[in-house]
């Protein structure tokens, strides 16, 4: 386990992560993958990924592999080409060219090799092979960074990424072309016409980076120096997934002290927090582009996965904006989810972000992991039966299921009467289905009210944490409500309950007086 680093060492989080930074997390097995590859004499990398998803960092990390085997190394990022360069094949070469000398410091000797009439691409291989490649007593790692901006001028890249892929073919039986490894990243996907012959982006090594899982997440969180209860760590996952800039940023917001994470929670999907500018600069790029913001919309509108024209599709997973579910397609997270919403018009009430009275409801399963390590087929047969009946009564009192988690549902009620009710009815009506002891469950269920952060479909706020942590001190096939609780429904229902005293729960500051509900 990684050491928590001290706030103040904590570094701002933009750009690439530093060689030596203890907050760069690993994806296996992908840097490994990379670093053997390189070794390789026909070694092409391709790394692909949106914006911010760290495709730099391990580049970076891939380059430096490479010193620690000897190698040479040269970096170009083309954001840093002046756009005049791009008005020409020639001129853009002879960039490529000057540019790779000066990253390895040598004299350019364009004047030299640039001669005669046997055409740019030939002149640009003659100085990669008899002058750069010559000069260098090892192999020489060329990163090419944000290539997509070729992308912009199909004139230059047609001919210049065929003769990447030229130089990788020839690297198969030419001593000279194995001293050449080449790195390549970008976040769109390739629509230039490349003959498939000619295309460096169908051979070699390819890299598509994922989102940070749950488990490399909590990883960072320590490192930050930060404990989050579990239910917190859900509504931090609910709002931003695993973009590693969107999770960065917000652990450096909260272990800065900028920010506590409640009022992270209600502020980050609007234009009062830190996600200002990425947000405004997706805002920006979807105005140029009325067609595929008709798309998002439709994406945006949907509860669930929807299919969209698949062009369009990996448009917005180039952008960063949808994640693949199969075939379709979802919101990356909430934070675009809610977001969007609003800025595209599709607000239709103030219940997508409002703070409300309401009475939340956790449901759990005892004994659920064991029992799905025994026999996991089973098991989720059973959850599903269960899940049925509950779903059928969540309807019947005008209950929201927001979130199943696994073995455990997030439910949502506008009446602590009607979650009460609820809650007993589910226990009963499970308890009194007629099964086999090895099929049946035993449920825990939490209720409290209180304030909640509506948002998008989704509930935030410390209410959620109480109800959570109610549902943990439940005995299985009972209930455990707070004391909010019980004094609104004390003369609505009639109650078998038994009082537990004030309790000191995880996460919550003040001790909670509790009830325990016998269906």
């Amino acid at each position: 386990m990684n050491i928590p680093i001290p706030p103040n060492q904590l570094e701002e989080p933009e750009g690439q992560v530093p060689l030596d930074s203890p907050l760069y997390i690993e994806r296996p097995p992908i840097e490994t993958d990379c670093y053997q590859t390189l070794v390789r004499p026909t070694a092409l990398i391709r790394i692909k990924a949106p914006r911010q998803m760290g495709k730099s960092s391990l580049m970076q990390r891939i380059l430096h592999s490479g010193t620690q085997q000897g190698y040479h190394k040269a970096c170009l990022n083309f954001q840093l080409a002046d756009y005049e360069f791009f008005s020409n094949l020639d001129q853009f070469l002879q960039w490529f060219c000057a540019s790779i000398a000066e990253e390895l410091g040598l004299d350019d000797q364009l004047e030299q090799y640039w001669k005669g009439v046997i055409g740019s691409k030939n002149k640009c291989t003659k100085y990669l092979q008899r002058y750069l490649l010559a000069q260098l007593d090892s192999p020489l790692v060329l990163g090419l960074d944000e290539v997509d901006l070729i992308f912009q001028h199909p004139e230059i890249a047609v001919d210049f990424f065929g003769l990447l892929r030229a130089w990788h073919e020839r690297s198969k039986n030419e001593p000279t072309w194995q001293n050449l490894r080449l790195v390549i990243s970008h976040s769109k996907e390739v629509y230039i016409p490349l003959n498939i012959n000619q295309s460096p982006f169908n051979v070699g090594l390819p890299v598509e980076l994922p989102e940070l899982t749950p488990e490399q997440i909590q990883d960072l969180i320590h490192r930050h120096g930060l404990e989050f209860s579990e239910v917190e760590f859900t509504a931090l996952f609910d709002m931003i997934g695993g973009h590693p800039y969107l999770v960065r940023m917000a652990l450096y917001q909260i272990a800065k002290d900028k920010i506590t994470l409640e009022q992270f929670l209600e502020t980050a999907p609007t234009e009062a927090g830190c996600y200002y500018d990425h947000l405004r600069r997706h805002l920006s790029n979807l105005e140029k582009n009325e067609e595929l913001t008709n798309i998002l919309k439709q994406v945006i509108k949907s509860d669930y996965p929807v299919s969209i024209p698949s062009a369009e599709a990996f448009k917005l997973r180039s952008m960063g904006l949808v994640k693949f579910q199969g075939n379709d397609v979802l919101p990356l997270c909430n934070l675009y989810r809610i977001y969007f919403r609003e800025k595209l018009g599709l607000t239709t009430s103030s219940k997508d972000k409002d703070i409300a009275l309401a009475a939340i409801m956790f449901t759990d399963i005892v004994d659920s992991t064991s029992r799905m390590e025994r026999n996991q087929r089973q098991m989720l047969d059973c959850i599903k039966r269960d899940f049925t009946v509950i779903r059928d009564l969540i309807r019947q009192h005008n209950g929201q299921e927001l979130k199943s988690m696994g073995d455990g549902l997030l439910l949502y009620f506008s009446s602590a009467v009607e979650a009460v009710r609820c809650g007993i009815e589910m226990q009963q009506a499970l308890a009194a289905a007629e099964i086999s002891p090895e099929t049946s469950l035993k449920h825990r269920i939490g209720i409290h009210v209180g304030d909640v952060f509506l948002s998008g479909g989704d509930v935030l706020g410390i209410g959620v944490n109480i109800a959570s942590r109610l549902q943990s001190q439940a005995m299985p096939g009972e209930i455990c409500i707070s004391q909010t609780v019980y004094d609104v429904v004390k003369n609505h229902l009639s109650l078998q309950v038994t009082y537990l005293g004030e309790r000191k729960l995880k996460g919550i500051e003040s001790p909670i007086p509790l009830y325990r509900v016998i269906p």
